[in-house]
């Protein structure tokens, strides 16, 4: 058995494979060597692989892991690495892109259909293009839809008591709770079609036969842009896929 992790900024996924297929999927509290133990029970592992978008976590992962695996064969995804395997056209100023848009990169790459983009919704909505010839050509960040609930909420004194819906009701809202969630879902949504549309025509020039919606919050992306893009898939465990493959490779 595999362990697949991504540690993000809000969470960390965790993902188990046996010959390539995801037999589970869960969610770490902690990355001590406790809560390790109790989230893993009994399972064995062959190996390991991370990718980590928060370096403090990374170590303390490490570290955990090590002291219960001893001798486990551990490997991290990093940007550094995917760029030696993938081919690329960006020019690298300041950051390079995170891990998890590293390991989205390599498996729209592995995947070997182009152009292509990956839609990752989590803390962050991010996208990631693959030109016809298969190169990351880059992609765009921006606030996710529960990052920009709760910034409005901290700023706002009477909104500091709304929770977050987990989904939109119609296009607009009768009160400030309904616009909020229709606001920013709206926006985001129709604002990442028009994106992606924009893409197609002016810098890859041609449609995309690949487009991936992964993250906790996509499928009501996908829900939306699959009219827009009907060869387009939901797939929640698309970054521990990825995340595999790359171990299986870098095991070769």
């Amino acid at each position: 058995m595999i362990l697949t992790v991504d540690i993000g900024n809000t969470r960390v996924a965790c993902g188990f494979f046996e010959k390539g297929e995801i037999v589970g999927r869960g969610f770490l509290s902690d990355l001590d060597s406790a809560s390790l133990k109790a989230a893993f029970g009994e399972r064995v592992f062959e190996g390991c692989v991370f990718a980590s978008v928060v370096p403090e976590l990374s170590a303390k992962f490490l570290a955990s892991f090590s002291s219960l695996y001893p001798g486990v064969c551990i490997s991290q995804l990093t940007w550094e690495k995917v760029a030696k395997k993938v081919p690329n056209s960006i020019v690298v100023k300041g950051m390079t892109p995170g891990a998890d848009r590293a390991a989205n990169v390599y498996l729209l790459h592995r995947r070997g259909l182009f152009p292509a983009v990956s839609v990752d919704a989590g803390t962050a909505l991010t996208t990631e293009i693959l030109d016809a010839e298969g190169r990351f050509v880059g992609g765009t960040i921006v606030p996710g839809a529960r990052l920009q609930w709760n910034s409005l909420r901290e700023k706002a004194a009477q909104l500091k008591d709304l929770e977050f819906p987990e989904k939109t009701d119609g296009l607009i809202g009768s009160c400030s709770e309904s616009s909020m969630a229709n606001g920013i879902g709206g926006i985001l949504t129709f604002g990442l079609i028009e994106l992606l549309k924009k893409a197609e025509r002016e810098l890859l020039g041609e449609s995309f036969k690949s487009v991936v919606f992964t993250g906790g919050g996509s499928k009501l992306f996908h829900d939306a842009a699959k009219e827009v893009f009907p060869n387009s898939e939901f797939d929640p465990d698309f970054t521990l896929k990825a995340l595999c493959a790359f171990y299986d490779e870098e095991k070769k």
